[in-house]
């Protein structure tokens, strides 16, 4: 096959480091190229994760990953100074100890000795040094029990992410959460796991199955499904009501179209096909200019 460069597509461009294709196509994932183009693309306004996950289709895990990638790599810089917001005391990060370090700190404290020993046991082989650097680090510095490292790599392994990269963003953000013991560990996982049966439901009626959520259509989600108990086909018919009044998707309409229903007290079709007209006008359930109106105060 023979193919050549348009030059028309230089009139708009921006730069991409070179060390990105000399030394880092063959070690980088599609995740962590796609991450990187869109922040090179979008760096004059410093894009949050989840702005750069909606936009790239890319986990907010896997977001994460890439900018750790990156920046192990020398090509972006993390600080603490992005327009994220943060609502809880994040870990403060420590050098790693050494594989020399753990070990001695094992033969000292068998705490230590039993973690690596039992995670070597879950994965099956012995640990690569980064690794027992970061067990050693997850239990000496951000202080985590035994128990839940472990419980923590047990859920990693079902998720088919026995990883180190994902262990320590898991461990990070629980820490950050205050998540300590194994009771909280296993109410935070059954949140997980209904935020994304609820995703699934709601995704699958909307038509955006292949997209990852944003951390506010996935609470949005978990709210309508579990805590309000939206119906597969009330989601459905806030779908039409949004398609028909504006011919286009828009997540932010269908919300205020749902929450109104909820503050209206309608459970199910028959409540809103029953509403009298003038009700259903003046509570807003079908008022499409109160719709427009909401959406502008948000903007």
């Amino acid at each position: 096959m023979v193919y050549s460069i348009n030059p028309q597509i230089f009139y708009s461009a921006f730069s991409v480091p070179s060390d990105v294709a000399d030394k880092y196509l063959k070690l980088s994932k599609g995740e962590h190229l796609k991450v990187l183009i869109y922040i090179l693309r979008n760096s004059a306004k410093n894009p949050t994760v989840d702005e750069i996950s909606v936009e790239t289709d890319v986990s907010v895990y896997d977001v994460k990953e890439a900018l750790l990638f990156w920046a192990d790599a020398g090509i972006l810089i993390i600080n603490n100074t992005s327009k994220e917001k943060e609502t809880k005391k994040s870990v403060k990060k420590t050098l790693k100890p050494s594989r020399l370090d753990v070990a001695k700190r094992g033969l000292e404290d068998q705490k230590l000795s039993y973690l690596l020993n039992q995670t070597q046991l879950i994965f099956g082989r012995m640990l690569k040094d980064n690794e027992v650097e970061t067990f050693g680090w997850l239990y000496d510095d951000l202080g985590l029990d035994v128990s839940l490292i472990l419980f923590i790599v047990q859920y990693a392994k079902q998720q088919g992410k026995a990883n180190i990269r994902f262990i320590e963003s898991i461990a990070t953000e629980w820490c950050d959460k205050g998540i300590e013991t194994i009771a909280d560990a296993e109410h935070e996982v059954k949140e997980i796991a209904l935020a994304t049966e609820a995703w699934y439901l709601v995704s699958s009626v909307f038509g955006i199955e292949r997209r990852k959520p944003s951390e506010k259509e996935r609470s949005l989600s978990l709210k309508w499904v579990k805590e309000w108990g939206i119906s597969k086909e009330m989601l459905k018919k806030a779908y039409d009501a949004c398609i028909d009044a504006k011919s286009k998707f828009s997540f932010p309409y269908i919300a205020k179209i749902i929450e109104n229903w909820h503050k209206n007290g309608f459970k199910t079709l028959d409540d809103i096909s029953n509403a009298p007209k003038k009700d259903q006008k003046m509570q807003g359930a079908y008022n499409i200019d109160l719709f427009e109106q909401m959406l502008d105060s948000k903007d």
